[in-house]
């Protein structure tokens, strides 16, 4: 009798309690072993918890009650084990004596590996070749006593003293067991607790490492300290402590007391349990719940294919279905074959179905129309029981990580693409790409306004020279200013009544200017009504869920819509103001001009004509330069708001940079020994270019501009602000279709600046690195960085590396990467499927002359794990079915035999 596992999915995690005692144990609580007792042995074991599938039946010296057990599963009972043990328990008495003590506590469990198809002769030689050559005790009087229960009986009165009371000796039961017929067929255990508390000194240290050596796993009942446990025992070396109560009555069976903790990833086979020993830290997990369990909606559970050139026959009650199944593990699923076996086809097919964005062979149109009919004739089922092909996978076709390697525009996207999946860090390049867009639309702006106020000044400056000589007019007016005095002398007026007159005339020209002054200022004031002074900044929203962005549109609409009513009606307030102010003038003028003194000097000004065309000339001339004067006051607003604007021009194309800065270091991430540095990185070509296509180099300015060395940014702000005044100076000759304003606004609104990014791998720099370990980089930038937890898909990743320390990284790598997410690899290299523990190993077949399939299909595959060994049958003519996985792996890969060997001796064994 075989194990029967109906489905096969290599290396799975499981719980074996290997403890446990029957009713025919010489130390149970069973209450004897009538058959109600076994028939409440047996029916106890049936429900034990799901996912015991392994037990190993525990009994002192003797095997019936394994083979009572065994009886029952012959039966048809015990359907929810999947493979029953047989153990045999001894005590320990190294000093061969006699007397109760702490060696002799210690117990050796001895675990048999049986072939059950045989099992009436494999338990006879258990009998005849192991218990019959031990004797009962090393005493020199029972030398001719053989272990046996009569034994026990005759010479202590009955079976349980004589097992109190008697030792068989440890050393004669380890020289059996190193016996030919022995070998590889017993797996060793100690008692945990028993062991550790063996006399700590120096005479007795010797002995407890002699013990240790000698065994393969120690066993402990005590769930609560195993992990410290644990970390004591491994001072000794690397072996395991597994977890079991060591049940002897019906009370440790009943569901709410029954405990065993120990979870094996392996076959629940005897070549399972010995992975324990090869990888005792992968292999075994103490713990209540299922170790490295994944969501259900990310691992890929089986793949049925129902193309003709996979078919296989099965048959139930009503139909005959045609189609291959191939079972995945959660884990590592490897595929190996030889070459155009269909590995890489079965792996593109199911990347295909599941709607994988990169091509398969996509330079070979004839094979990928060969994965689509294969694709359009097989299912994808999820652990879930979901059968979808909208789910993510990521798939990494051959040479795919060489070849981006090779891409700097493809990898630049790449680490992108992982640094925004950090929402943190993709609001800040977001904020950042719209502050840069802004940025540019206010520097725009601000040389537009520039050159429209330096368009004012020149405007200005023709005024003041269309007035005429601001020097001459003050001659002219002093000169006026003295005629008016002579003639003053001879109108009739007293020095009093002209004093209050000219003091009155100078009160009704200001205001009269005043006024002037205040109209102007209306003109600008109602222009003020209708600029917006809220910007708008919708733009900053985008990152917003859909019901936040509402709130805040309509938050910000409202806030819009009040504050510009609320600026009209200010604006509107002073132009009320301003009117009233105006009223209140011409209200004094008028009453100024009813004035006896304004009008007694009035009418005899108008009655003397010379008098009168001097004061207009020199009113004439006074208002020239107060012109000037007020233009000039003009001019030099216009000039502090030109050098207002320059400064923040040349300020805020700094700014593209000093934000950048700012958020530098937040954009940087890491994993590891793997990190990604953000640097700035600073356009100087394109800067560069910009001058190129403008400037004219036919003189020696020009040449000099083109050809001046711009390293540092610190040289290129400089060579901006010395463009910039040069410009604004009008003092560079320029090529056609460009102007002074055009050329500011591409050098100073241009970003010349952007991020990029520094691979490093442990101190090492991407750039600085062979080609096949970028490879490798790549694939861990891929995956270390991604929040995806789907399965991942690699056809060949070693075709990419070039030596043996990166096969090594890689292959640690996937060990540690599996266990976080469902992995299957196309592979030819041993390391890969052995080094990396492959939890199932699939292996291919392309039907040929000397390489049959069962019924002459096209491709046919096998799976399990790396532990399931049959040696090569050379009657069965199908090739997969000829052998077991473990020598497929040795036949196929090359250097298999020797990875199982370093694997297996890793540890010392």
């Amino acid at each position: 009798m075989t194990t029967n596992i109906a489905i096969n999915r290599g290396s799975e995690w499981r719980k074996w309690d290997l403890h446990i005692h029957t009713p025919l144990s010489i130390c149970q609580d069973y209450g004897g072993d009538s058959e109600e007792v076994w028939e409440n042995f047996i029916t106890s074991l049936e429900q034990l918890p799901h996912d015991v599938k392994v037990i190993g039946i525990t009994d002192y010296y003797f095997i019936d009650g394994y083979e009572k057990i065994m009886e029952y599963k012959f039966k048809g009972r015990l359907s929810n084990i999947f493979k029953i043990f047989p153990i045999l328990e001894f005590r320990i008495d190294t000093f061969g004596s006699g007397n109760e003590n702490k060696l002799q506590k210690i117990n050796l469990h001895i675990l048999f590996n049986i072939d059950e198809n045989d099992i009436v002769n494999e338990l006879k030689t258990i009998r005849e070749e192991f218990i019959d050559q031990i004797k009962i005790s090393s005493l020199e009087t029972h030398i001719t006593k053989k272990l046996s229960k009569e034994n026990f009986i005759s010479i202590a009165g009955n079976l349980q003293a004589g097992f109190n009371s008697l030792i068989p000796s440890t050393k004669e039961v380890l020289n059996i067991i190193r016996s030919g017929t022995w070998k590889n067929k017993v797996f060793l255990f100690l008692g945990y607790k028993e062991w550790s508390n063996l006399e700590k000194n120096q005479q007795i240290k010797p002995l407890k490492e002699d013990l240790y050596s000698k065994v393969g796993a120690f066993f402990s009942s005590n769930a609560n300290n195993v992990e410290k446990n644990q970390q004591w025992l491994n001072e000794f070396g690397n072996k395991r402590l597994l977890h079991s109560l060591d049940i002897h009555n019906f009370n440790d069976l009943k569901k709410e007391n029954y405990c065993c903790h120990t979870w094996i990833k392996a076959d629940p086979t005897f070549e399972g349990l010995k992975q324990i020993i090869y990888e005792p830290t992968e292999r075994v997990k103490i713990q209540e719940n299922k170790p490295e369990e994944k969501s259900g909606y990310q691992v890929i559970d089986r793949i049925k294919i129902y193309h003709q050139d996979f078919q296989e026959k099965k048959e139930n009650e009503e139909t005959i279905q045609e189609y291959k199944t191939i079972f995945l593990n959660p884990n590592l699923n490897t595929i190996i074959g030889g070459r155009s076996t269909g590995k890489s086809i079965l792996l593109g097919a199911i990347a295909k179905k599941l709607n994988s964005d990169k091509e398969v062979k996509s330079d070979n149109p004839e094979y990928s129309q060969y994965i689509d009919k294969i694709v359009s004739e097989m299912k994808i089922f999820w652990k879930d029981g979901d059968e979808s092909s909208t789910r993510d996978i990521e798939y990494f076709p051959q040479s795919y990580m060489y070849q981006l390697a090779k891409d700097s525009n493809e990898l630049n996207k790449l680490v992108e693409n992982i640094i925004t999946q950090d929402i943190n860090k993709k609001t800040k390049i977001e904020a950042y790409q719209a502050f840069s867009s802004d940025n540019n639309s206010e520097i725009i702006e601000d040389i537009n306004k520039l050159f429209k106020t330096k368009a004012s000044i020149d405007n200005i400056q023709k005024s003041i020279t269309e007035i005429g000589d601001e020097e001459g007019i003050i001659k002219e007016k002093e000169k006026l200013s003295k005629d008016l005095e002579n003639l003053k002398t001879k109108i009739q007026i007293t020095e009093k009544e002209w004093s209050s007159y000219s003091n009155l005339k100078d009160e009704y020209d200001k205001n009269n200017h005043s006024i002037q002054e205040i109209e102007q200022q209306k003109i600008s004031l109602s222009a003020l009504k209708s600029i917006s002074i809220i910007n708008d900044i919708t733009h900053n929203f985008i990152n917003l869920t859909e019901d936040i962005r509402e709130k805040v549109n309509t938050i910000f609409s409202d806030l819009k819509q009040k504050y510009s009513e609320e600026w009209k009606e200010q604006i509107q307030a002073i132009l009320l103001e301003k009117e009233a102010e105006i009223v209140r003038i011409k209200e004094r003028n008028e009453s100024i001009e009813k004035k006896e003194s304004y009008l007694k000097g009035k009418s005899v000004i108008d009655s003397n004509q010379q008098y009168k065309e001097k004061e207009e000339k020199y009113k004439t001339e006074n208002s020239k330069l107060e012109k000037i004067t007020e233009l000039k006051k003009q001019k030099a607003e216009y000039e502090k708001h030109i050098n207002s604007l320059k400064n923040s021009i040349i300020e805020n194309s700094k700014k593209y940079y000093t934000e950048l800065q700012q958020m530098q270091n937040e954009l940087s991430v890491s994993s590891g020994k793997l990190k990604i540095t953000a640097t700035i990185n600073t356009d100087f070509s394109k800067y560069k270019d910009i001058l190129y296509s403008s400037i004219n180099q036919q003189g020696v300015q020009g040449k000099q501009i083109i050809e001046k060395s711009i390293k540092t940014t610190q040289q290129l702000f400089d060579d901006m602000s010395n463009m910039f005044e040069l410009l604004l100076s009008d003092s560079i000759t320029l090529k056609g279709g460009y102007d002074n304003q055009k050329l500011i606004k591409e050098l100073l609104g241009t970003n010349f600046f952007n991020i990029s990014y520094e691979i490093e791998y442990d101190t090492d720099k991407f750039k600085a690195m062979s080609e096949g370990k970028k490879a490798f980089i790549i694939l861990m930038l891929l995956l270390d960085f991604s929040n995806k937890q789907c399965p991942i898909l690699i056809d060949q990743p070693e075709d990419d590396l070039d030596n043996r320390a990166i096969y090594n990284e890689l292959v640690t790598y996937i060990k540690n990467k599996k266990k976080e997410r469902q992995i299957i690899i196309v592979t030819h290299n041993s390391n890969i499927v052995i080094g990396a523990d492959s939890e199932l190993v699939i292996v291919s077949n392309q039907q040929g002359v000397n390489s049959p399939n069962r019924n002459n299909k096209k491709f046919d595959y096998i799976f399990g794990s790396i532990e399931s060994s049959m040696e090569k049958d050379n009657t069965i003519s199908e090739i997969l079915y000829s052998q077991g996985i473990r020598q497929h792996i040795c036949e196929i890969l090359e250097g298999g035999e020797t990875a199982f060997k370093n694997r297996e001796k890793k540890y010392g064994f």
